[in-house]
């Protein structure tokens, strides 16, 4: 191989390895989330019923609905236009963001992009399980 190629490949691969740092691997990444290890297999300890998803419904309306908008496409009127919240509604953002990853997210919360931590905003952790059932309804059906 001459030097042009290899100077490429190396440049593709550094390329490729940014992306890769930069994209919500759904771990905790390195984006301001705290995300143990484990959190991904962490299961939902709250039954989803209707009263749950109603209550959800309402802790959504209450205090996420002003970002992450009606329909949890990240469009609220109170989201920063520079960093948009998340879509709930993006099937690859649900298949990196399983439940134990989305109760840390919400519980911890993050400082920039803003994000606050439900922990000190009054919420109880069966508060952010619950929120999490409701979220989910926002994720196309199969």
């Amino acid at each position: 191989m001459n030097r042009f190629m290899v100077g490429s490949m190396g440049l593709a691969l550094g390329l490729v390895a940014a992306i890769a740092t930069a994209q919500d691997s759904g771990d905790g990444n390195k984006r301001g989330w705290t995300i143990p290890p484990g959190a991904a297999q962490e299961a939902n300890p709250v039954a989803p019923s209707p009263e749950v998803l109603a209550k959800g419904k309402k802790l959504y309306e209450d205090n996420c609905q002003k970002c992450h908008g009606k329909s949890g496409k990240g469009d609220g009127p109170d989201a920063d236009p520079d960093h948009m919240p998340d879509d709930f509604t993006d099937p690859a953002r649900a298949a990196r963001n399983p439940d134990g990853v989305m109760f840390y997210k919400i519980w911890n919360g993050r400082k920039s992009p803003k994000m606050p931590a439900t922990k000190t905003e009054g919420f109880s952790k069966d508060d952010v399980w619950t929120v999490i059932h409701f979220v989910k309804t926002f994720r196309p059906k199969a």
